[in-house]
């Protein structure tokens, strides 16, 4: 596989039946891939179809290569399956027609709203579902901007974020997430329904992508408490795709002992992970292009439920997660998992011990260090044993990774990001002169390449969700109390919590004041732990408060 291939390539693919949508909230469980929330079954009897279709025809492939290659020579068998395998690409190509239709649609349905779609920003402002991927390539295919915004922010947040996009459509999923009316008081004549493209007529696949041009706009958290919009291109993406596509061999060299050996299926993900997320929204490329099955979930109270309902060998998983599933194994419930038995999990941020638990259940485990300003490149790291459990990874040579002179971590390449979004200064203080991203993290490398982290250069606090909560912004909102003289917020024990510096009687109004700012957060950003103290808290030789 040509796995530099551009995004123009990656929508032709989809003819080829290519890239699948397993669509959580809108197909049945019937097939090879496309899985289904049980309460919408016929949400799409189309991809139903599809389903039926291609089980049958693969079964009936392996029924006449069986047939056929009886008492044959290797060669012979070898020419036998390229032949029913381009037969099965005939096939699939026939039974895909339906979601490449649905892509031409979303496509024409921005031609025919926006005249010119090219350089348009597409916001995206729902759950993960089926359309979602019709409107992420339909509007890769138009040329025009995809943005990716979390629904779940306050609409303080998002209100910013909208400013900075100045959006041309918003596709958004119609729940109210606490700010509907305020939405649709500023952008009621921009939003649209995430199937508004239905009844639109089919554009023509044609490449309208800049290679390395503006592609997509997904924002990220800053130390300066706002959010930034990383610009990324084409190019962006699939360099980043070079690096995963080549880890994951190492993925399909233990399928055969690992995959229970009673599922006979397309290799599959479990993409749990919101698309608002580079973790969750590579996986429509890096698995696609593969010929994988994407198994939507579009939502983690669901999260039991659907792994019944679909068998996945992978999982993007966040670490509380990996707890969680370490858990069921250990108590000898590892049957809920329903076969799952690839974790992809973000590097060192895990105990080892739990790492090596779970390979030696029959688990394959791989690590990845990286950011959205890479695009999801960074150190890729498939050790399954031993002290390099502990690592970052190790660089692959697709793109450029150092250690500089103060210990921060800096990466050169095709994955390196157009910029911060309207915003030079940022931009300006992340990649140098010379072309490096500086990540902000600290690291050591041992005599044979692998990179363990030594600390954060920034101060961001990673949560178990994986989510990033920036410090500095809940200070500021701390600040507001005038019984606080001053403080500092930290992680706790996995929890966000804060340090303050107040008059012993003013305690209680100080907690009274966490109490009342934390109903105007989102849950992860929620302060959990408040300590107090009379005395000046700790500052360092130049007059900065320390956070140890």
């Amino acid at each position: 596989r040509n796995v530099g291939m551009k995004m123009n390539k990656t929508a032709a693919a989809i003819t080829a039946g290519i890239i699948t949508f397993g669509a959580m909230a809108s197909a049945s469980a019937a097939g090879i891939g496309f899985v289904n929330s049980g309460a919408l079954l016929q949400a799409h009897p189309k991809m139903e179809k599809v389903q039926l279709d291609m089980r049958s025809a693969a079964q009936k492939a392996q029924e006449n290569f069986n047939s056929r290659s009886a008492g044959k020579s290797d060669q012979e068998k070898e020419q036998i399956a390229q032949e029913i395998q381009r037969d099965m690409a005939a096939k699939e190509r026939t039974a895909m027609q339906p979601i490449l239709q649905d892509i031409r649609k979303a496509t024409g349905y921005l031609q025919q709203e926006l005249g010119e779609p090219k350089g348009k920003k597409i916001v995206i402002l729902s759950r993960t579902n089926y359309e979602y991927g019709a409107v992420v390539f339909g509007t890769l295919m138009a040329g025009a901007v995809i943005v990716t915004l979390n629904q779940g922010k306050t609409w303080a947040e998002l209100e910013y974020e909208l400013g900075m996009v100045e959006p041309d459509l918003i596709f958004n999923d119609g729940i109210d997430y606490g700010y509907r009316a305020e939405l649709e008081a500023l952008y009621g004549a921009r939003l649209r329904p995430m199937d508004a493209w239905t009844a639109a007529p089919e554009a023509e696949m044609v490449n309208r992508i800049d290679h390395e041009g503006l592609l997509m706009l997904m924002f990220t958290s800053g130390t300066t408490g706002r959010s930034k919009g990383v610009m990324l291109s084409e190019k962006n993406y699939f360099t980043a795709c070079q690096m995963y596509i080549d880890g994951l061999k190492s993925v399909l060299d233990h399928e055969e002992r690992l995959v229970p050996q009673y599922l006979d299926q397309t290799f599959s993900h479990f993409t749990l992970v919101p698309m608002f997320h580079l973790a969750g929204f590579i996986c429509y490329f890096v698995y696609g292009v593969q010929g994988w099955t994407l198994n939507l979930c579009c939502d983690a109270r669901d999260l039991r439920r659907d792994m019944s309902l679909m068998h996945s060998d992978a999982m993007s998983t966040p670490p509380v997660l990996v707890e969680m599933i370490y858990n069921e194994v250990k108590r000898g419930h590892a049957d809920r998992l329903n076969g799952l038995w690839n974790l992809s999990c973000s590097s060192a941020i895990l105990d080892p011990a739990i790492l090596s638990g779970l390979v030696k259940n029959g688990f394959y485990i791989n690590q990845c260090y990286s950011m959205t300003e890479l695009a999801g490149y960074g150190l890729l790291n498939v050790t399954q044993e031993g002290d390099h459990l502990r690592a970052l990874g190790k660089p692959d040579g697709f793109c450029e990774v150092k250690v500089d002179e103060a210990g921060e971590i800096c990466v050169r390449g095709g994955c390196v990001m157009l910029g911060y979004y309207k915003d030079p200064e940022a931009t300006a203080e992340t990649i140098d002169k010379d072309g490096w991203l500086h990540t902000g993290d600290l690291a050591r490398v041992d005599e044979e390449g692998y990179y363990y982290m030594t600390g954060r250069k920034k101060n961001l606090i990673i949560l178990d969700s994986g989510e990033n909560v920036s410090p500095e912004e809940l200070e500021k909102l701390l600040g507001k109390c005038d019984a606080i003289k001053e403080c500092i917020v930290k992680e706790m024990g996995k929890k966000i919590g804060t340090v303050v510096c107040c008059e012993d009687d003013k305690q209680q109004q100080v907690k009274a004041f966490v109490t009342e700012l934390n109903r105007t957060l989102p849950m992860y950003k929620r302060i959990s732990v408040v300590e107090c103290s009379a005395e000046p808290l700790p500052r360092n030789a130049l007059g900065k408060l320390l956070r140890k």
